[in-house]
């Protein structure tokens, strides 16, 4: 490296970087032949001396770093980069790729051999895939072998631990090869796409009987730690057979479970296995899939992330049969929002309580038994029908109606339903109503008016219709007449009982149709053929009809419907010459 002419920012003396040399390790040589400690220089080159920078891939500690040490060699930040950073580690710590920082464990690694021959530290041996060094076919260390303290920069620098003072020539070394893991991610840029795979597939074997994928503190990871869990993963994107034998372990474990719900559900992380995948180009060395990757539970809860760092704090709970609050709803079909209201009903019962929102966990086996009692048939007894052709409309225009309100009729054993055991997805695909039961129970005249009041936002689809049609009914005589004292009480909501005397006294076409899955323009067609005008007629700019007709029109339609709008095939085009 050339150093350009001196001026006030200078070093007293200057030293050329080695090639792929961390940046502490630099700057602690630098501290050495200037005479001076590191926290001087760090001061020098505008750091403060008390802090411990990390210097990750892409962050500004690092980028600041590299504009201060070109102005203190008095060189230009791309000349000392190229140095530094030569072309393989660029594409290995790749800032624009999620995750590929977090890649930089914090515990200082080092190879015996290498520092022998030249005393400094390499950044690649920070890599968190970075194991065995492949000069030397030796396994990385991170501890001393003679005190067992922690390797430090200037061990690396000076060739003596820092704490016992053996040198670094006398030290044990563990002779292994270079896993294909590490072969495979350490190629550049090529191989990003195998490193983001190979993660994902860390994450969901890191705990393989667990229900639901985690993050994870890689870069807090022991060498032996990451190497065990790597082996797995590495294992399981190549062997089908080691994959197949994982689903057929869990699919046995969760065999009543599956029965209920069916597959996607306790599945999904192998699922995700399968999309991960790679396909074996060589035979894949045997591996170990029930070996541990931590030594206990303690060290776990360091390790992991998030959710499953909840789920395993939760004291007598088989972490396994734990499940997040989002699968949960996507693999039962549950809306997340009726999920929330069986919650909040007592229905499930969250595990962890005083978890965020999104860190909520459920027990699977407890979740399933609330649906024990539903039949699994093999053919659908007549009168039954899909729920999600029913009830999901019925709750549509029907206030105060959840889908979670016929959950919980249905787990009562009040609303009659069974599961087709030949159907597939998820337990709401698979579930048929009585539905003859159904409109019993949750007929237009529900006990909805009793909830009190309902959000203005509701009303368009309790109508309906659009929100100007919504807006002008509001503001309409007719609705000011029915709400009478009540008037001056809505606001951003609605009593309830003002919409039981709209529904009382008079017939909302647009509900009408849609509950009972008629054609409106037909329905139009059979009262005017009745001679039946509407009380009220809305149609903002870009709204439809909105009409409100005397009760009796229902009746008319319930039985004159086919009689009066027999062969009306909708509106004729017009001809175009």
């Amino acid at each position: 490296m050339i150093f350009g002419p001196r001026n006030d920012q200078s070093l007293s003396v200057r030293r050329s970087p080695m090639v792929g040399e961390s940046i502490k390790s630099f700057v602690w040589r630098l501290a050495d032949v200037n005479a001076c400690s590191y926290g001087d220089i760090l001061a020098l080159l505008g750091f403060n001396r008390q802090s411990k920078p990390w210097f990750l891939p892409g962050s500004r500690s690092e980028q600041d770093m590299y504009s201060s040490l070109g102005k203190a060699l008095n060189v230009s930040e791309s000349a000392l980069l190229d140095v530094l950073r030569p072309p393989e580690l660029k594409a290995l710590w790749a800032p624009s790729v999620k995750g590929t920082s977090d890649m930089k464990v914090r515990a200082i690694r080092m190879c015996s051999s290498c520092v022998e021959e030249t005393r400094y530290h390499r950044q690649a041996w920070q890599h968190a895939l970075y194991c065995v060094c492949p000069l030397h076919q030796e396994k990385l260390i991170e501890t001393c072998p003679h005190c067992g303290e922690a390797i430090v920069i200037e061990t690396c620098v000076g060739g003596r631990c820092f704490h016992c003072a053996s040198a670094v020539e006398g030290w044990s070394r563990h002779q292994m090869a270079m896993p294909d893991w590490q072969s495979q991610v350490n190629q550049g840029a090529a191989s990003l796409t195998t490193l983001k795979r190979l993660l994902n597939m860390a994450m969901i074997v890191i705990r393989s009987d667990d229900l639901f994928t985690t993050d994870m503190r890689i870069r807090e990871m022991r060498i032996t730690e990451t190497m065990a869990l790597m082996d797995k993963a590495w294992g399981l994107l190549h062997s089908d057979t080691a994959r197949q034998q994982l689903r057929d372990k869990l699919s046995c474990r969760w065999r009543q479970e599956i029965a209920i719900i069916g597959e996607a559900l306790p599945l999904t992380l192998y699922d995700q296995a399968d999309a991960l995948a790679l396909s074996a180009n060589q035979v894949t060395p045997p591996f170990d899939m029930d070996k541990k990757v931590f030594s206990d539970r303690a060290r776990a809860l360091e390790i992991i992330k998030s959710s499953k760092h909840a789920a395993m704090q939760c004291e007598n709970v088989e972490t396994h049969e734990l499940i997040k609050a989002s699968p949960l709803s996507k693999g039962l079909g549950i809306k997340p929002g009726d999920l929330e209201r069986l919650k909040l009903s007592g229905f499930f019962t969250q595990v962890n309580p005083t978890a965020a929102k999104r860190d909520a966990l459920f027990n699977l086996k407890d979740v399933v038994a609330k649906f024990m009692n539903v039949p699994v048939v093999n053919r659908i007894t007549d009168g039954y029908e899909r729920y999600d052709g029913l009830v999901p409309k019925a709750c549509l225009f029907t206030a105060g109606l959840y889908e979670s309100d016929v959950l919980l009729a249905m787990s009562e054993g009040v609303l009659p339903v069974q599961i087709a055991s030949e159907v597939k997805g998820t337990f709401i695909d698979r579930l048929f109503v009585h539905k003859a039961t159904f409109q019993t129970l949750y007929t237009q005249a529900y006990k909805q008016h009793n909830i009190g009041l309902m959000p203005i936002g509701l009303l368009p689809t309790y109508l309906g219709t659009k929100r100007l049609n919504v807006t002008a009914f509001l503001a309409s005589d007719f609705f000011k007449g029915i709400a009478g004292h009540d008037a001056p009480k809505i606001n951003e909501q609605i009593p309830t009982c003002v919409l039981k005397r709209v529904e009382d006294r008079y017939f909302i076409l647009n509900k009408w149709a849609f509950f009972n899955g008629r054609s409106k323009t037909k329905c139009l067609c059979a009262l005017k053929l009745a001679k039946i005008d509407p009380i009220l007629r809305l149609n903002e700019e870009g709204c439809g009809l909105f009409e409100i007709y005397p009760k009796h029109a229902e009746t008319i339609l319930l039985e004159r419907f086919d009689e009066l709008s027999p062969n009306y095939k909708g509106k004729k085009r017009r001809r175009t010459k």
